[in-house]
């Protein structure tokens, strides 16, 4: 299948973008850098495009040909306005551009975020309310995609990825921003005291699991539906800091702040990847591997 990753240079991209090229589908990634991932661009299986989503033209012209979209790049905005310009509104237009070019599948790469207050058992048919931009525009461009779908032939599915973490996929690969396992990692190597909140946490996964939910979505014949991308098992960040302390033999101190958090956790529901798709993914065992490449970046002495 041809299939078009915006985005595909960036950490959850270029975990899908290796998942697909294994199974055997055919990639072109969309990036306003092409070069940044020196092993993609050496790899003669991927088509690049040179452009970002301000670039609306240029989203018109690359969906030509292509059997799915896989749309992951982002928009920033500070503000709402600037929001619904540099992320709503070009992901509308590609999704247009994808449905009159006939496009059979385009999937969205939402967020949780989109959920904005956090309740018990959250699932795709919680009444999304965001408390930021970010959540704003994902949870506008997912009602978009739907009436889209009502409207054309195009099959439209969303994924809503939590908190997702992971080493380079590649050499030269990037990571996502949050700094908090860098933090712990390196904290325990040093023998300092780690802060964590008391009982935060969440069901976090390994975006080589949810690089799966996007293969299998796109093999799937599913549409209109929405897919959480979290794992099944919930870990405290109080649960990290001891995998830390484990792995460096520190004697680093866990110290909880008490920011109000209840010792029962605000779960997400993800009946529904292991319904369609028999998946109940479990973070924990890749999070040694993660904190060791924080660890591993230290300078020696």
């Amino acid at each position: 299948m041809k299939a078009l990753v915006t985005g595909g240079t960036g950490f959850i991209g270029s975990y899908i973008v290796v998942e697909l090229l294994e199974a055997g589908h055919e990639i072109t990634i969309l990036a306003r850098n092409p070069s940044k991932v020196s092993t993609f661009t050496q790899d003669e299986r991927i088509r690049f495009i040179k452009g970002d989503l301000s670039e609306h033209a240029i989203l018109r012209d690359a969906v030509r040909g292509m059997d799915a979209v896989i749309h992951v790049a982002l928009g920033w905005g500070d503000e709402a306005e600037t929001m619904l310009l540099n992320d709503t509104l070009p992901s509308i237009i590609l999704m247009e551009a994808a449905k009159n070019a006939g496009v059979q599948h385009f999937i969205y790469t939402s967020s949780t975020a989109c959920h904005g207050e956090m309740r018990k058992l959250m699932g795709p048919d919680s009444k999304t309310r965001p408390t930021d931009f970010y959540g704003a525009t994902k949870a506008s461009t997912e009602n978009f995609l739907i009436a889209l779908s009502h409207q054309s032939e195009m099959r439209c599915n969303i994924i809503r990825p939590g908190y997702t973490f992971g080493n380079p996929v590649v050499p030269g690969a990037s990571i996502y921003s949050d700094t908090r396992f860098k933090d712990i990692a390196r904290n325990a190597a040093r023998g300092l005291p780690i802060e964590v909140t008391q009982h935060d946490g969440t069901q976090f996964i390994w975006a080589g699991d949810l690089a799966k939910i996007y293969r299998s979505v796109l093999e799937s014949d599913c549409n209109r539906e929405i897919y959480q991308g979290l794992a099944s098992v919930f870990t405290s960040w109080e649960d990290v800091a001891r995998q830390a302390i484990e792995l460096t033999g520190s004697s680093s101190e866990i110290r909880t702040i008490n920011q109000g958090y209840d010792a029962e956790p605000n779960l997400w529901c993800v009946a529904k990847i292991q319904e369609h798709f028999g998946y109940a993914f479990n973070g924990e065992p890749k999070i040694p591997a993660h904190l060791q490449h924080f660890v591993d970046q230290l300078p020696t002495s």
